[in-house]
């Protein structure tokens, strides 16, 4: 049978950096095929030979037998191919609806597309087969209730969905998705799990599935692919991958279900603080309440934490925990509600002055400039220090905390894998030594083995004494990890209390039963 999607010898050198040694990959016809590896593996350069972006060294790029190899994005869009991105790309100014009818009409109505972007009013106007096709993937992908809203603003789990949706709307022969689970929450997982088998069902699209969720790969897919160092070192059945030894050191981690001291474990060395008599808890949070417009986002949120412990802020994409952050942080203002830091009521700062005080958020996406080097990167983290000799022992420390970026120092931002921008946020915001940190999902797209270096790292600087609020898709780990709990529905408070007594049958109303199933 001849493969829908074929790399054949591809190879992709930057400079004196092999990124791709020679990979051969297959997709079937109607198959859903995984390619995993850990952050740095080339496993988004390969997707941007795949899609055209980026031209091979060496090796061929084939469809259903056909040589594809220097045909251009747009020739092998026209021919079925579409790929959603790692950070989702889309129009702030559209609504989720527009997005989907540009999907549309990039295969079917190309002619339209540029005449669409000037003249907004007529994405409104959709033909009955064009506005059918369209309706279905609101459904489908459970977008109904935003589907008039614009994209800007909303949750990445929405974002992802809405990119899938684009993408299906072009109806793909061959559908390529990087790290399409990243930031939606356990049963919009499970919702696009489902979606993906039925696309996949009828046998027309085949996909190629780039995900660091294993139990979602070893779930989904027929076979899957691992990359390490540019090099395949193995592909088989979802069984046979994840039981190679080599694929385990590799992307797994020798001591992935290993407790050690200081990874956010129970077992772990980390006792929690609490906040002796008369004297304040280092973050507290009384009745917050936000509003974006006529909706209200927050309504009453309350929480306090000592120095050293740690909360894990759960619920759904669109409960409001990126809102909570964002408040905390002076990025959004509140409509009433206070926020003391050390005492002190820091609810009406501009975002630096909080950030002075102590507070620094790590915000979900990579906060870092990709057009600096890793170093410059680091510098600017810690501009807001008094005095040289200070600031170069935060660049220092950082280093010291992940020695992966010291080797990458003088290279920009942009040439790092997404897990490796992932840690030189991390390490910026650390660096510091901050009173509080605010990780809204900290291990967002990367490989388990790299989710439990950030672990340790934020482990450590708990043990420190830095406070720690914490957004986390991966909820067991938080839950692990922090002291307390609390839960979040439509921005009010479903639940708080230790986390070790967060109750399962909360969990699974909230967050779906794959999250529950794991206590």
């Amino acid at each position: 049978m001849t493969a829908r999607l074929e790399a054949r010898d591809v190879a992709v050198r930057f400079g004196g950096v092999m990124a791709l040694g020679g990979v051969d990959l297959s997709v079937p016809p109607g198959a859903i095929v995984g390619l995993v590896g850990p952050n740095g593996a080339g496993k988004s350069t390969l997707f941007a030979v795949l899609s055209g972006l980026l031209a091979p060294t060496r090796g061929k790029v084939l469809m259903d037998g056909r040589d594809i190899t220097d045909e251009s994005p747009q020739k092998r869009a026209k021919r079925g191919v579409a790929r959603t991105f790692q950070h989702p790309e889309l129009f702030g100014g559209l609504s989720v609806r527009e997005h989907l009818v540009l999907g549309y009409r990039a295969r079917h109505e190309r002619s339209r597309v540029l005449s669409d972007l000037f003249t907004m009013g007529s994405l409104r106007r959709s033909p009955a087969p064009e506005r059918d096709t369209v309706d279905e993937l609101i459904d489908l992908l459970d977008l109904s209730a935003v589907a008039e809203q614009p994209a800007v603003g909303l949750p990445l789990g929405v974002s992802r969905l809405i990119e899938l949706g684009r993408a299906l709307a072009t109806s793909p022969t061959v559908l390529l998705l990087d790290e399409p689970s990243s930031g939606l929450d356990s049963a919009e997982t499970q919702q696009f799990e489902g979606t993906l088998r039925r696309v996949a069902s009828g046998g027309d699209t085949s996909i190629l599935l780039v995900e660091h969720d294993v139990e979602l790969v070893m779930r989904l897919c027929s076979a899957v692919h691992v990359l390490d160092f540019g090099a395949m070192i193995a592909h088989g059945s979802p069984r046979e991958v994840m039981a190679n030894p080599a694929v385990r050191a590799a992307y797994l981690g020798e001591e992935l279900h290993s407790a050690k001291p200081g990874s956010g474990s129970r077992t772990g060395a980390h006792v929690a603080q609490t906040a002796a008599p008369g004297i304040p808890p280092r973050l507290e949070v009384n009745k917050l309440s936000v509003r974006y417009g006529e909706a209200t986002a927050l309504h009453q949120v309350s929480f306090s934490l000592a120095a050293g412990r740690a909360l894990a802020l759960l619920g759904p994409n669109g409960a409001g925990k990126s809102t909570v952050a964002r408040a905390i942080s002076g990025l959004v203002p509140s409509c009433s509600g206070s926020i003391l830091l050390d005492g002190a009521d820091i609810t009406d700062w501009p975002a630096h002055r909080i950030r002075r005080a102590g507070l620094v958020q790590l915000p979900e996406g990579r906060g870092i400039f990709r057009g600096l080097t890793v170093l410059d990167n680091l510098r600017m983290g810690a501009s807001g220090l008094e005095g040289r000799r200070r600031r170069q022992e935060a660049v220092e420390a950082a280093f010291e905390m992940f020695p992966l970026l010291a080797s990458r120092r003088n290279l920009p931002a942009s040439s790092l894998s997404g897990g490796e921008q992932q840690m030189l946020s991390l390490a910026r915001a650390l660096a510091i030594a901050p009173d509080v940190l605010i990780a809204d999902e900290p291990s967002l797209g990367l490989a388990p083995l790299m989710v439990d270096m950030v672990f340790d790292a934020l482990a450590v600087a708990r043990q420190a004494g830095v406070t720690i609020v914490m957004i986390e898709q991966y909820v067991h780990r938080a839950l692990d990890f922090a002291d307390d709990c609390l839960v979040l529905q439509h921005g009010t408070v479903a639940w708080s209390g230790p986390a070790d007594k967060a109750p399962a049958d909360l969990l699974r109303h909230y967050l779906g039963d794959a999250v529950a199933a794991t206590f």
